[in-house]
């Protein structure tokens, strides 16, 4: 029986040539272009067409995780401030001045603030992620990594699209490109997206209208870039970044909706329907632009590069009800609920009144009997004022009764170099070495106390000041095993400059976490095989923090704290490739295990077990004197063990035009949100799927296509809020849409 199907399979559909072969990859992983088989160290790629197929449908960077291996994306704030982890190193703080181990750059400018890195992703050429400590070229808080996002480039040939996307809940985005020589040795390239979608989550809690609906956004954003090759030496160019959001919404969180004793949703949850008594002030609203300023000079026997980038978030405002729910019970607000109700309210915002970053490299880079070198300076420096609020729902509701203002200046500067040390024949060892220098200054002050009924006032610590100088390094080989295979081993040392968290509302001191260290060692093989139509790579590897900084965040005490472990160990594994078997087919695949451990003895956290909880979890770590509880060994937030991904694509090509059906998929293994062991605070295994079919009629660049996101409507918990109640923040739903795109290049 399978014989004949496959029989009348080949019949209907032919039998696809096998003359097809994997193109190269390139990447700037190294600061320069190169085939990624090439590089020296563990680096994954999502090209064009795949980021589209994961980014369709209303997702945002979230969407990204476990796209590639190790790689691990999430957000407690909605479409603002994704927090991005590597190798199961991350950091959870949704302080909108957290640092984080893992660098975003976007088209070779470093993003640091979260607000910053939330930037919409569209017209991308690729995405980069380069795991491990990134200490020499890039440096810039690189403990874990760096994940590198890189535009379409402008061109002299005319490129030009328009993309209109519509789905349910009100789903709508418009694409459109435009470039191509603008004369004179000036080429352009101008992108525009407007993506939205309409509230689509009913709120149901009593005394509040249906119509205070949340679940919506619009999101408005520009890119345009410039390249002028002035004559056989000079090469300028210049990018406009531009963006503005509004009618945001936080991140939704559902108040009681973890069944006690398990990770599972209740049976009574409903992703479309929430109870809040804040939902009319459920927003979120951004803007911010950036400017990049290229300048190459091609010398007799090098080339000088100058990178200059200017970022500022124009306004910021987040508010939400994070509680989950309406009323508080032992504030005397009834009713509560939902079933059986709310212990503490909680409305808290975060605002960015003022924000600017500038940063500066220059390099020069060129062959020393031919072997690459590469030398240069960097400078960063940023201003921030971030402004919380808490607001009332037990007196007057509404009302703002909380408010903490932090002043923060960051200045960096560094000097970098690498160079070949050996190169013969198809083997190349490179070393590199980063002197970098940072000072932060910070301040917090307590204007207001959410507690002020019980006597207690502003507070005004102390301001802080820190000055670090760091020395960190990179040494990796590359071996040159066949035509067909190359081995690499790969040392390196990365740190993150210090950190200061000043969240007041609810405690009086500034935390402070002190440099951290990671010490990194990894040995691969990369490989291109069954005549370049397999690409196959795989790492293993191992590391050591030292002076892990970690927020303990949330727990009964519902606190914020920045402490440094002694030590975070680190294990894995990580695989990917794509495989084309013939002229039709192209499939992807990622494949990682990633181990954590925190090694501290004396480390405690509050736990979410409180008498005072109505509807608390269990938490299974052993009791310290203090009443906390140790979490020694445990493994790091957010980092499932395993993580499966990948991609299936068939073509249909006939004389009437051509049919292309995608599937997408990610699997990803358990996962804990805090850094005690509770089954409640944590998310199963599960599957997400993704689909498309398109048609390519015979008219020239014309694709019609249907899509489905999240295909099998998997729900599960993405994020918990562990101080109050069993409350929880879930994937989106499923998502289906229709898409036309024209195109001419």
């Amino acid at each position: 029986m399978h014989r004949t199907l496959w029989l009348v399979l080949v019949c209907l559909l032919g039998t696809p040539t096998l003359t097809a072969e994997l193109e190269e990859v390139i990447v700037t992983a190294q600061k320069k272009s190169q085939d990624v088989q090439d590089v020296a160290g563990s680096v994954g790629t999502v090209l064009e067409d795949n980021l589209d197929e994961i980014l369709g449908g209303a997702a945002h960077a979230t969407a990204l995780s476990g796209r590639s291996p190790s790689l691990y994306v999430e957000s407690s704030n909605g479409r603002l401030a994704p927090r991005t982890y590597l190798r199961g190193v991350g950091n959870v703080d949704f302080d909108v001045n957290a640092s984080q181990p893992v660098s975003f750059v976007y088209d070779d400018v470093v993003l640091e603030n979260p607000v910053a890195k939330s930037f919409p992703l569209f017209d991308l050429q690729r995405l980069e992620v380069l795991r491990g400590p990134q200490g020499t070229l890039f440096g810039r808080n690189t403990t874990a990594g760096v994940v590198k996002f890189v535009s379409n480039p402008p061109s002299v040939a005319l490129e030009s699209s328009i993309r209109l996307t519509g789905g349910d809940r009100g789903y709508r985005r418009g694409e459109v490109v435009l470039g191509g020589s603008l004369g004179a040795s000036t080429s352009g390239r101008f992108a525009l997206l407007h993506d939205g979608m309409e509230d689509w989550i009913d709120n149901l809690a009593p005394g509040h209208l249906r119509n205070s609906a949340i679940g919506g956004y619009r999101d408005t954003a520009i890119k345009a870039a410039l390249r002028w090759e002035a004559n056989d030496r000079w090469d300028l160019g210049f990018d406009l970044k531009w963006r503005k959001m509004a009618d945001g919404t936080p991140s939704v969180f559902y108040a009681n909706a973890i069944e006690p004793g398990t990770n599972d949703l209740t049976e009574s949850f409903e992703v479309d329907e929430v109870f809040l008594d804040a939902a009319e002030h459920h927003s979120q609203n951004v803007d911010q632009w950036g400017i990049t300023l290229i300048a190459e000079y091609l010398l007799e026997e090098a080339k000088l590069v100058s990178i200059t980038g200017l970022h500022s978030i124009g306004s910021y405002l987040s508010r939400g009800d994070v509680d989950g729910g309406y009323g508080s019970v032992y504030g005397g607000v009834l009713p509560s609920g939902p079933s059986p109700g709310i212990p503490f309210d909680a409305q808290t915002a975060d605002g960015i009144p003022d924000h600017f970053q500038w940063t500066q490299e220059v390099r020069l880079e060129g062959l020393w009997k031919d072997r690459e070198w590469r030398i240069g300076v960097y400078r960063f420096h940023e201003d921030l004022v971030i402004e919380t609020y808490n607001y009332d729902s037990v007196f007057v509701a509404g009302t703002q009764n909380g408010y903490v203002r932090q002043d923060q200046g960051t200045s960096a500067w560094a000097m970098f170099g690498t160079h070949q040390v050996y190169k013969s024949g198809g083997t190349t060892v490179t070393a590199g070495l980063r002197y970098s220098v940072d000072e932060k200054e910070f301040e917090s002050q307590r204007f207001q106390s959410p507690l002020s009924f019980l006597g207690i006032g502003g507070v005004h610590p102390a301001p802080v000041k820190r000055d670090t100088s760091v020395l960190t390094w990179d040494l990796r080989g590359l071996f040159e095993v066949n035509d067909q295979a190359n081995v690499f081993a790969r040392l390196a040392k990365g740190h993150r400059a210090p950190s200061a968290q000043g969240r007041l509302l609810f405690q009086d001191e500034i935390s402070i976490g002190e440099t951290e260290t990671n010490h990194s060692f990894e040995f691969g093989v990369k490989s291109m095989l069954m005549d370049k139509r397999l690409r196959l790579n795989a790492t293993v590897f191992n590391y050591v923090v030292d002076d892990f900084q970690v927020t303990k965040i949330g727990g009964d005490a519902n606190l914020s704290e920045l402490i440094n472990l002694d030590e975070l160990h680190g294990s894995g594994i990580e695989i990917e490739g794509d495989f084309l078997p013939n002229s039709a087919w192209y499939f992807t695949f990622a494949f990682s295990i990633n181990n954590s451990e925190i090694d501290d003895a004396e480390l405690t956290v509050n736990g979410c077990g409180s008498a005072m909880h109505l509807n608390g979890c269990s938490v299974e770590d052993p009791v310290a004197s203090n009443g906390e509880y140790l979490v020694n060994e445990n493994s790091l937030y957010n980092s499932p063990e395993r993580v499966f991904s990948g991609s299936s694509n068939y073509t249909y090509a006939r004389d009437w035009g051509a049919l292309t059906w995608t599937l997408d998929w990610v699997w990803k293994s358990h996962v804990r949100f805090t850094l005690y062991e509770s089954i409640e605070n944590s998310a199963p295994s599960h599957w997400l799927l993704g689909t498309r079919l398109s048609y390519a009629p015979n008219l020239r660049n014309h694709v019609f296509s249907l899509f489905v996101r999240n295909l099998r409507d998997t729900r599960v918990l993405v994020g918990t809020i562990d101080f109050n109640n069993l409350t929880g923040f879930v994937n989106d739903p499923r998502m289906w849409g229709l898409e036309y795109e024209w195109r001419v290049d």
